[in-house]
């Protein structure tokens, strides 16, 4: 008998034992480490923080100027900064100047301050992108997380948004922490969400608010299906007085700077659309509508098409593959994709246009391409013929993908190269000031065309102010705040009314210095341009000015296409049209200010200034070969651990694995996870298609005759598991009809009494509904037929709905589909498992309404499962936590019910009583009420939402018919007998002991006198038949 009595049990790590082995589990195929994540993220940031040359003169003279102002007493003001129109929040300058000062008591030059506050940005920018990638990789795919890394590490775009000085900039930071939170749909974070796309909103762009509105208009979509929208409305609630909160403290802090009451949002968005006539964005120049295609198609190449493409692709796969469309087209993945779309629409709409206003909606952009290349991918990676051609186009097409995704890459790096070499001169040109040893209080440099390329005060030494001289420009120029030497002058100088401000761009005259004021100058020279009486060569008039620092800027109007797109080596002998044709950005110094010794001229280049611009000599190529290679060096560490990616994935894919032939034992199935606590990075897994049950049929074929029960006299307490085989996942039979007509009645009376899904487990109950509807017709191919939307019962004739938006609660529509009852269990962060949906129908013992929300040990301590603190907890918690999407498990169990109701036991008390016990049970009722209850439980490991599902299968049996068959009333009855007292008292056997006991004991020797061979029951009968 011992061998009647093994069972699976869950291996759990006693205290104090040394792991047998050290050796980590593998992670998920194509999920690369956060923290090799965000050094990524951070290496291609800081290199942007360090190189990229400023893009638009607002981030100067409207960010960088009032941060220096802040920070040194002294910068220069635009018209949004005067107290009449205050439509730039101080709060937001303020938080940055924090950092520059910070920085400025361990650094000693400004340009080191400017850089600092740079690569803050740079470092905020990575733990945003990291988190934005982790959550990608949890709730959508490991793949699509891969391909989103690739995008935002190497695109030009991303390269200059992500440490710009820009509130556009701010606002993509908290749009991605804002569409981490709308993706963790598990743990309903919308109060969190809401609040990081408002403090975009509110301290940097408040247009970029429009981005949560599809996100927004979903979770309320989804609440209201579920039956959750009062979740919803009070997430919507908490997130909207965290928003005002923020407003709140934006307002008091512009109040300290104004000294007046002003809401900053609202003035931004009261001056770009209700301005009127003459005023506006528009007075600033308008682009046509091609504007942004060619623009994201110069800092994205190839991922723009593939962001644009996202929709039409979903539609397509929905069309021609909708196997696979059910789990890709959720609700929520149009939801994620939509904010693209309708931010590139809106922007294209609007006549005024600049770059930095796609810098909010690049992380979606990144992300719809890469939902693309992911559906693009499952088609050239569908499996095909077996054998070496099968094998040789694999390969074939996973190189062609591989080199596209490569070429995209080159393409962007060569893009930000060629950015590099070609404009940061004005970041470079002043690097001489800095090593003057004379006092520069008074001094004054100055600007005329080049004004707008001005890097900012923090790249003059401190006392030498910028100044502008009159010029072919005819808009208006910034002033100056007034200087300030304390902190109350700082606000003094902040509310005062500047003179000579406006918001229509009309020139004032008395920004302009005389040029006998300046002591230095910085001009650019391009020898395609012919001076002008205001623009005169300043560089040439030796008599007047001699050069300090000359740096090549690219003459873009006589460089060809090639070398404005991408970087090109200035080599000798290349063909004129790919050659970059350079021009000079110099600062010179006023002839006879000092003497010769105070600062060495550099005399070489006026001899370098006489030859021709039309070959880069070799010296301009050793001054970009550092940019060059450290931006190399990024490209090929980052394609090293790519190529590790793709190789680890093609071992772990080996086609002669087969899952339904491999014999794991328990130790190798149940290996300890690596991930945190309620993370869970979605699976590549995918359960093998199911074989048609053979000769099933829904009038003839019986219930499989389930006797989960051993001989005593010892009653052993274990969770007894075994493996499952995938065809057998869900069991039915002839019973089916009355099951079906059972759980609709139920439904139509109970409701959410008995199905019930919470908004975070919403997406779990729609993988359990996927794959429910793709496996039943596979496996009862004459009672189910699958459909465009849904699954149709050839039985019942209904055709239910398996695709967003549902007409019902999701785990309603499975409970219809099965003769189980299902429940779902989601490991929140404290590393719990909570009961959060569930469809139980046919318990008989327990109500679903009793357990919602519970965790898995309370659910269990509730009920007073015998034995279940000292013999099942810990080893039950390990094994949900240890469980994989690829080996799911099987378990029986059995209880005796004396009444014939198969839904609920009414003998224990009414279903909606308050309490429910075998208190109230008749005793010693007749045998003919007896009946046989078994259990047949599934549980499975759902591979995208990492949800565990529970399916909950009743076979309902009179104990007259069960005792028919051999053996079964001798062993039954020692196994009741085996019960210890707290098992007998959870069964109830003090209700029914004394009459089944006698009628078991009876019918066992009627067996034995018809010649029934006790000894030989082990040949013909094994556990748990």
């Amino acid at each position: 008998m011992a061998s009647a009595r093994k069972t699976i049990e869950v291996p759990s790590m006693p205290a104090g034992q040394a792991p047998r082995s050290k050796k980590r589990p593998p992670p998920p195929p194509y999920y690369l480490p956060l923290n090799i994540t965000l050094y990524v993220f951070l290496i291609s940031n800081a290199i942007a923080a360090f190189l990229a040359p400023i893009q638009d003169c607002d981030e100067v003279f409207n960010f960088w100027e009032p941060t220096h102002y802040l920070d040194h007493g002294y910068g220069l003001q635009t018209w949004e900064y005067s107290p009449v129109y205050s439509i730039r929040s101080w709060l937001y300058v303020t938080i940055h100047a924090i950092v520059g000062k910070a920085a400025s008591l361990a650094l000693v030059t400004k340009s080191s301050q400017f850089y600092a506050i740079r690569f803050f940005l740079a470092l905020i920018c990575a733990a945003c992108q990291t988190r934005l990638y982790a959550a990608i990789c949890r709730t959508l795919s490991p793949k699509i997380g891969l391909f989103f890394l690739m995008i935002i590490a190497f695109s030009p775009g991303m390269f200059h948004a992500s440490a710009s000085f820009l509130p556009s900039s701010f606002t993509m930071y908290m749009s991605m922490l804002g569409l981490t939170a709308f993706l963790d749909w598990r743990r309903q974070k919308i109060a969190q969400g809401i609040m990081w796309f408002g403090l975009g909103a509110i301290i940097g762009w408040p247009f970029a608010g429009a981005l949560i509105v599809p996100l927004l208009l979903t979770e309320v979509l989804v609440g209201f299906i579920a039956g959750s929208l009062g979740t919803v409305v009070s997430g919507i609630f908490n997130g909207a007085i965290r928003c005002l909160a923020i407003l709140a403290a934006e307002i008091a802090v512009d109040y300290a700077f104004l000294r007046k009451f002003a809401v900053v949002p609202w003035n931004i968005v009261a001056y770009n659309i209700f301005g009127g006539e003459g005023k506006g964005p528009d007075i600033f120049g308008t682009e046509p509508w091609t504007f942004y295609i060619r623009n994201l198609l110069l800092n994205f190449n190839i991922w723009f098409i593939l962001a644009m493409s996202a929709a039409p692709l979903l539609l397509l796969q929905a069309i021609f593959r909708p196997q696979a469309t059910k789990k890709e087209v959720p609700l929520r993945t149009l939801a994620v994709i939509a904010p693209f779309y309708m931010w590139f629409a809106i922007f294209t709409a609007q006549p005024h246009k600049e770059e930095r206003f796609m810098y909010p909606a690049y992380p979606f952009l990144a992300l719809n391409a890469a939902i693309a290349i992911h559906i693009i991918l499952s088609y050239v990676g569908s499996k095909g013929s077996k054998g070496a051609n099968g094998t040789l186009l694999a390969q074939a097409k996973l190189t062609i993908v591989t080199l596209i995704v490569l070429a995209a890459i080159n393409a962007g790096l060569l893009r930000t190269v060629g950015m590099i070499t070609a404009y940061n001169a004005p970041l470079k040109v002043f690097e001489p000031l800095e090593r003057l040893d004379i006092p520069h209080t008074g001094d004054s440099v100055c600007f005329g065309k080049e004004w707008y390329r001005f890097p900012s005060s923090f790249f003059l030494p401190d006392g030498m102010r910028a100044k502008f001289i009159r010029s072919e420009f005819r808009g208006l120029l910034p002033g100056e705040f007034p200087d300030a030497t304390d902190y109350p002058a700082l606000f003094d100088g902040t509310s005062q009314i500047p003179e000579g401000m406006n918001d229509l761009n009309q020139e004032d005259a008395g920004k302009y210095v005389d040029i006998s004021q300046c002591s230095f100058m910085v001009d650019s020279y391009f020898p395609s341009h012919d001076a002008t009486e205001l623009e005169p060569d300043y560089i040439h008039d030796e008599s007047q000015w001699e050069v300090m620092s000359c740096k090549h800027f690219l003459d873009a109007s006589q460089t060809g296409l090639i070398g404005r797109l991408i970087w090109v080596p200035d080599l000798p002998g290349l063909p004129d049209q790919f050659q970059r044709k350079w021009g000079q950005y110099c600062l010179l110094r006023r002839r006879h200010m000092y003497y010769q010794a105070d600062y060495p001229t550099n005399y070489h280049y006026r001899r370098q200034h006489n030859m021709t611009f039309t070959i880069l000599p070799s010296t301009i190529t050793q001054h970009h070969l550092s940019n060059v290679t450290a931006i190399c060096l990024l490209a090929t560490l980052t394609t090293y651990l790519l190529h590790s990616l793709w190789r680890k994935h093609h071992i772990s894919k080996s086609p002669e694995s087969d899952l339904e032939q491999k014999s794991l034992s328990p130790a190798s199935k149940f290996k300890q996870p690596t991930r945190k606590p309620g993370e869970w990075i979605p699976s590549d897994f995918k359960r093998p298609p199911a074989a048609p049950y053979p000769d099933w049929d829904v009038h003839t074929t019986e219930p499989k005759p389930y006797r989960p029960f051993r001989y005593g006299p010892k009653y052993f307490i274990t969770m007894g598991l075994r493996s499952m085989k995938w065809d057998e996942w869900i069991e039915l039979d002839n019973h089916y009809p009355r099951y079906h007509a059972d759980k609709a009645r139920r439904i139509k009376e109970r409701g959410a009494k008995c199905s019930k899904t919470a908004p975070e487990a919403m997406d779990a109950a729609m993988e359990l509904l996927e794959e429910l509807s793709t496996y039943l017709p596979e496996r009862y191919p004459t009672l189910f037929r699958k459909t465009p939307t849904g699954i149709t019962n050839l039985l019942t004739q209904e055709t239910l709905t398996t695709v967003p938006p549902l007409p019902e609660d999701p785990m309603q529509t499975c409970g219809r589909l099965i003769q189980d009852d299902l429940a779902l269990m989601l490991e929140r962060p404290d590393g719990e498992y909570y009961l959060l949906a569930g469809s139980i129908l046919l318990a008989g013992f327990w109500r679903l309404e009793d357990k919602y929300g519970m965790r898995l040990s309370d659910i269990h301590t509730s009920g007073s499962v015998p034995g279940y603190k000292e013999k099942l907890e810990k080893g039950m918690m390990n094994f949900f936590r240890r469980l994989r999407p690829e080996d799911p498990v099987l378990r029986n169990n059995y209880f005796i019910q004396v009444d014939e109701s198969l839904p609920w036991s009414h003998s224990i008390g009414s279903e909606d009583g308050e309490t429910v016990s075998w208190n109230t049970a008749e005793k010693n009722r007749a045998i003919e009420h007896h009946f046989f209850r078994s259990e047949r439980q599934s549980l499975r490991r759902l591979p995208r939402s990492g949800a565990v599902v529970f399916t909950i299968r009743t076979y309902f049996e009179p104990i007259t018919e069960v005792v028919k068959e051999p053996y079964v009333p001798g062993r039954l009855a020692s196994a009741i007998r085996s019960w210890g007292e707290d098992v007998a008292r959870y069964k109830g056997r003090e209700k029914y002991g004394e009459v089944l006991l006698e009628y078991l004991d009876r019918m066992h020797e009627v067996q034995v006198a018809q010649g029934l061979e006790v000894d030989k029951e082990e040949e013909v009968r094994s556990y748990p038949f």
